[in-house]
């Protein structure tokens, strides 16, 4: 039988627990309220942008041979960017727990569409410690670039030394949650690099465009400049998420730790009765041997 003094400590320490819930659940609303509403208005506008990338690098690649060939011949500046001709497939996830299941949900996606793709041409990088040991445990031996940026605020220095990195393959595709209501996210993966997704059918027919000043110098300010800022807004999204998750988890915990405490309360009080009952008892037996 559980002792009143452990039900005392279990009160206590249930007490305390909540307490540092609901904490933490404060925080996590106070810095999603503060990106929310920023993340949620350029959304549409960084997909546009994104859209336009894709038919610029659409317009681009037919025409790439001929801009490559003027290069070599020394009639026309070289103002499109080398990449590697791999593809990267990027997986944020997250450097502690408290997001509920979001972290695996992605992570499970992440896997399907990496076992689809030709392992020989396709890398993998990872932002997040809890990512890394998902990852190394899915496949042991497979290499992995790794990349940690703060769960809790977007460091502009770091994305910075990412973007290099990054800009050097043909195509990358970024897995993340996306935030679509305080109790609602949903797995994303996203192209940023100016290709349809892999499993994608064509969203464009055979549309033609005239660029100025030339499409070599559109197309390379597209890979530089806006590869960086879609990538940015992707960071964005997913840190919206997380806090969101974090807020449902959180909400969770506390609840469970409410029912805990009225459970605890209840033993506490039969336990106190009982004793008052022993006591009792023992008065009226004692009255008796007087008697």
């Amino acid at each position: 039988m559980t002792s009143k003094k452990q039900v005392v400590s279990d009160i206590e320490y249930s007490l305390g627990l909540k307490t540092t819930l609901e904490t933490y659940q404060e925080i996590a609303a106070t810095r999603m309220q503060r990106i929310r509403n920023s993340v949620i208005s350029s959304r549409n506008f960084l997909l546009g942008i994104n859209t336009i990338f894709q038919q610029v690098k659409s317009s681009y690649l037919p025409a790439s041979v001929l801009s490559r060939r003027r290069w070599q011949a020394g009639k026309a500046p070289k103002t499109f960017l080398k990449t590697n001709g791999r593809t990267l497939f990027i997986f944020i996830s997250a450097n502690t727990g408290l997001y509920g299941g979001i972290i695996k949900r992605t992570f499970d996606v992440f896997v399907r569409e990496l076992k689809k793709q030709n392992r020989d041409v396709t890398d993998v990088a990872i932002i997040g410690r809890l990512g890394v040991k998902l990852f190394q445990e899915e496949f042991p031996k497979k290499p992995l670039s790794f990349f940690e940026l703060s769960d809790n605020k977007i460091d502009h220095e770091v994305i910075k030394k990412i973007i290099p990195y990054l800009i050097q393959y043909e195509n990358v595709i970024v897995f993340y949650e996306q935030f679509q209501s305080i109790i609602t996210t949903l797995p994303i993966a996203t192209s940023i690099s100016g290709d349809r997704l892999p499993w994608e059918k064509s969203k464009f027919g055979e549309i033609k465009y005239n660029f100025e000043p030339s499409l070599e110098k559109v197309m390379a300010f597209f890979e530089k400049e806006i590869f960086a800022s879609i990538f940015e807004q992707v960071v964005y999204e997913s840190l919206l998420a997380k806090f969101s998750s974090r807020m449902v988890a959180l909400e969770d915990a506390t609840e469970n730790i409410q029912d805990n405490l009225k459970r605890a309360i209840l033993q506490k009080d039969r336990i106190k009765h009982q004793e008052q009952n022993k006591k009792q008892n023992e008065r009226l037996s004692s009255m008796s041997l007087w008697g």
